[in-house]
Parts: structure tokens; sequence; C-alpha cells
């Protein structure tokens, strides 16, 4: 195999993983604008019983994107692995991976609309 075959995504799987980096940079974007914006301690984990639990610095905010990214990295190269076997399950497993994404920027916009 030649380096230019193993960078190929096939056609049914560019649009959804161009979607999940896209989800992706947007969480960046949101997270880089709220870290100059917010207080040196964030209520991330609010659901933990303790209230001196539920404060964490803000660059945990950082979590989400790098979070997103990594699944779409892991999800894509999976996608590609077992791409030639079956093509259904790989769709619905790439359109999982914008559904996690979607989830995880709901999960960031909660978190900034508390804390803002």
């Amino acid at each position: 195999m030649t380096s230019q075959s193993r960078l190929v995504i096939p056609r049914l799987l560019k649009v959804p993983f161009l979607l999940s980096f896209l989800i992706s940079s947007v969480l960046t974007l949101l997270v880089l604008v709220a870290y100059f914006r917010v207080q040196p301690q964030v209520p991330l984990f609010y659901t933990l019983a303790r209230p001196s639990q539920q404060l964490v610095a803000k660059e945990w905010l950082f979590l989400f994107p790098i979070l997103s990214f990594a699944i779409s990295l892991v999800h894509l190269s999976i996608a590609r692995w077992l791409y030639p076997q079956t093509r259904v399950i790989v769709q619905l497993f790439s359109w999982m991976t914008v559904a996690i994404q979607v989830t995880l920027a709901l999960s960031l916009i909660r978190v900034l609309v508390i804390i803002s």
C-alpha cells in the first residue's frame, strides 16, 4: 500500500466525519472564547453531591474538545478499517459518531450557560 491510499476516506464516510470534525472545531472555538470570560473555578461536575467537588479549574473545559477530537479520530480509523467488509454498519457507526459529537456539544453549551 502506498501512503496515498492510506489517506483516502471512502465517499460514504466523508460527510459524517467532516461534520464530526466541524463540530469538534466549533467546540474548540467555544472553549477558547469562554476560557477568557469565565471565573477561575467552574461547576463542571454539578451533579455531584458535595458542592466542594462540583468546582474545577476552568482548564477542564478543554476536556470537551479534546475528547471530541479523540472520538472522531478513533472512530474514523475504526470505520476505515471496517469499511470494506460491512458498509451499512460503518455508515451507521459514522453517523453515531456525529450523534456523540452533538451530545458533547450540547453538554458543553449547557455548562457554559450555567456558568455565564
